[in-house]
């Protein structure tokens, strides 16, 4: 299911079905020309959209189809004459030096040194493509015609061996650099989006396929700026398990019938005293992952600090005590291993076997509550779930006590 749900997954089979489309044509050109303006309606949304969460890279590389939208339905608004000769080699020639330049930079916020600079490259880009647009030529033409690659691709191919080259090259570079060194979706967009601008020039150079890919491409890069908002809304960013808001809508959510599980971390204020809050943080991931693995269908929040939460909808207690309980001694049995201080910054290349490694047993408080059939709130399940695991604390710890 969390494949399925993933950005890249989504990505592929949007990409795949708008091809089908494409190369079948299922919708006719005449009614796709129709929706041109609602492409370039999307491109300029979606780039609002990257100014308001601050996001340079959407709002740069937006700029190319936004540009060649105008170029190839507008001339006249840039003061060019148009036409799909000229349009055909410089948009994929553009759109992959583009991609190149800003796809691989990391996402630092639009408004800011790194953000202006992104502007200033596409800008000077444009500059360029926009000279070549007003000043193409037959000479021109033939420049680019030259053949590179001793093998004839034009059976599937519509592009000339530059092109397609610098298109293989950019495609390679953002790949690795977005699916390697990023982790937002807002930095993996872009190897998505640049297929989408691509796959018109390369296997059509139709105005309709330019209109789907566009728009396409427009809200692959708008879904991915609201999953990050998504994530930074609701997902702890130390655990990557949902935070306290996840829980609060989870609430709104429910039926009558519920039970609250309240976890928390025993004599963690003085573990993190003894080893540092480096290593805090790391036993609080573990019992993150320790808690997220929960059966029984309970779902795991993180409340807040060393505190955890538990949510079985449709459970009452007596129905969530084995699987609580299978969690707590999980976390009571795993053997949780310090990381040494002076440990190099750099993985060595012989592989030492580390001295004195140390070990620590954790455990957790668990303390649960079912909701009554008189309609009490959530607030007021909760009250009674803190009370019970208030009372595992009092009860000697590492215990699961109901309320």
């Amino acid at each position: 299911m969390q494949t399925i749900k993933s950005f890249h997954f989504i990505s592929f089979l949007t990409i795949f079905l708008t091809f089908i489309i494409t190369y079948f044509e299922i919708i006719p050109q005449s009614i796709l020309l129709i929706f041109k303006n609602i492409t370039i309606g999307l491109i300029i949304i979606t780039m609002m959209f990257s100014i308001f969460f601050s996001r340079s890279k959407s709002f740069v590389l937006l700029l190319i189809p936004l540009f060649f939208s105008f170029y190839m339905f507008y001339p006249n608004f840039l003061g060019l004459d148009g036409g799909d000769y000229s349009f055909w080699y410089l948009f994929p020639i553009t759109t992959a030096i583009g991609f190149l330049f800003i796809g691989i930079l990391q996402e630092r916020g639009l408004f800011c040194f790194y953000g202006i600079s992104k502007i200033f490259i596409i800008f000077f880009l444009l500059g360029i493509t926009y000279y070549l647009l007003a000043t193409f030529s037959v000479e021109f033409k033939n420049a680019l015609d030259i053949s590179i690659i001793n093998f004839d691709f034009s059976s599937f191919i519509k592009v000339n061996d530059f092109t397609f080259l610098i298109s293989i090259l950019s495609i390679i570079f953002v790949t690795i650099i977005s699916n390697i060194f990023f982790t937002s979706n807002i930095e993996k967009a872009p190897f998505w989006v640049l297929i989408c601008l691509l796959i018109p020039s390369l296997f059509f150079q139709t105005k309709s396929s330019f209109i789907l890919f566009s728009s396409l491409g427009a809200i692959l890069f708008l879904v991915s700026l609201l999953k990050d908002a998504y994530t930074m809304a609701y997902i702890d960013t130390l655990t990557k398990i949902p935070a306290r808001r996840a829980l609060e809508e989870a609430f709104l959510k429910l039926g009558s019938t519920y039970t609250l599980a309240m976890i928390d971390i025993d004599f963690f204020k003085k573990f993190n005293d003894t080893y540092g809050h480096d290593v805090g943080d790391d036993v609080l991931k573990l019992v993150a992952e320790q808690l997220n693995a929960v059966k029984g269908g309970g779902k795991a929040f993180r409340y807040g600090g060393e505190e955890f939460t538990i949510l079985f909808p449709n459970k009452k207690h007596n129905e969530v005590l084995v699987y609580l309980e299978d969690v707590r001694e999980a976390i009571a049995t795993r053997k949780f291993t310090i990381r040494d201080k002076n440990r190099p910054t750099k993985t060595p290349e012989k592989k030492i076997k580390p001295k004195n490694i140390k070990t620590v047993n954790l455990t957790v408080s668990i303390g649960a509550a079912s909701s009554p059939q008189d309609g009490r709130n959530s607030d007021e399940i909760m009250k009674k779930a803190d009370n019970a695991l208030y009372k595992a604390k009092e009860n000697g710890r590492n215990c699961t006590m109901m309320n």
